[in-house]
């Protein structure tokens, strides 16, 4: 069932961002549809219980999308695009959440969908995050590990990397944004596909993305996914969907753009490694080894700058 309404308005969990600024936790908006009682009180608790400052972001509603917000997904009252209703809402959300960080002129921000599970300690992870990774970084994934190779940009406490991806993994449940890369997300542009696969585009926006491995954040599997009730999930294209010119096998990661971006970002050498592990691991999975225990489940990690 559809929620009747959503609000700019920001309603608070726990505390006020710039309460966090004074007790040295982390500012953390999360998105919470009206109508998602459940999903709002668990995602309360496991703030609480995280002792982070949050502050919930009425999360919209299918095609519902604010005014300021339309451009991004209409043509007057057309949708431009293929993305389902659940699509929109979660992205128009998102965008919703990055305007806070943009407009507060806040450093950086958490960024939560209200199906997240927030482990107790992830303040204190996040703190040494944010102290070691590069200066200049706009987006740092948190919320699922890769099953293509890494770069190892940084270790961590806890048995943690900061890493590069070769292609970033789905799902936006967690992450930290930056001013600049709420800034450079925002500019305004058609959106054609959903928010996760754009964030896997990060040549599209210029953006800086890292990630941390093992992952922090994690979904709960007891919730049914809002998209999917908003029916269902636009991925499975094929040919020559829009905007045919970024996506020449009908897939928007398989573009020259971003073989130049993963080369530039990832440097010849470990390119080349995450290319051929890519490419190896790919070949068992076609092959079938990964049932006999060839196969790995998670990042391949290939290599190290500390």
């Amino acid at each position: 069932m559809l929620c009747q309404s959503h609000s700019r308005a920001a309603s608070v969990a726990t505390a006020t961002p710039e309460a966090a600024t004074q007790s040295n936790s982390i500012t953390t908006f999360y998105l919470n549809r009206d109508c998602d009682v459940a999903r709002r009180e668990s995602i309360s608790s496991f703030i609480e219980n995280a002792g982070l400052a949050a502050e919930r972001v009425a999360g919209i509603n299918g095609y519902d999308v604010p005014a300021h917000l339309r451009g991004y997904f209409f043509d007057g009252e057309t949708l431009h695009s293929k993305l389902k209703a659940g699509e929109v809402g979660c992205y128009a959300s998102h965008l919703v959440a990055m305007e806070r960080v943009f407009e507060r002129n806040l450093s950086h921000a958490l960024i939560l969908e209200d199906d997240a599970i927030v482990p107790v300690d992830t303040a204190k992870i996040v703190q040494e995050v944010l102290r070691t990774v590069p200066s200049g970084w706009d987006l740092i994934h948190l919320c699922k590990d890769s099953n293509r190779a890494v770069k190892i940009i940084a270790n961590i406490e806890g048995g943690r990397r900061i890493v590069r991806y070769s292609r970033v993994p789905e799902t936006t449940t967690g992450y930290l944004v930056s001013q600049s890369g709420a800034r450079k997300f925002l500019k305004p542009s058609k959106r054609y596909w959903p928010i996760d696969t754009d964030f896997r585009q990060p040549w599209q926006f210029g953006l800086e993305i890292y990630g941390v491995t093992p992952c922090i954040i994690r979904p709960e599997d007891y919730f049914e996914s809002s998209i999917h009730m908003l029916g269902n999930h636009s991925r499975l294209r094929r040919g020559f969907p829009i905007p045919s010119r970024h996506c020449w096998t009908g897939n928007p990661l398989h573009t020259p753009s971003g073989v130049l971006f993963n080369l530039r970002k990832l440097g010849p050498a470990a390119w080349a490694m995450c290319a051929t592990r890519n490419a190896r691991n790919r070949l068992t999975r076609m092959l079938g080894l990964h049932q006999r225990g060839f196969g790995t489940k998670s990042a391949t990690l290939a290599g190290s700058q500390t």
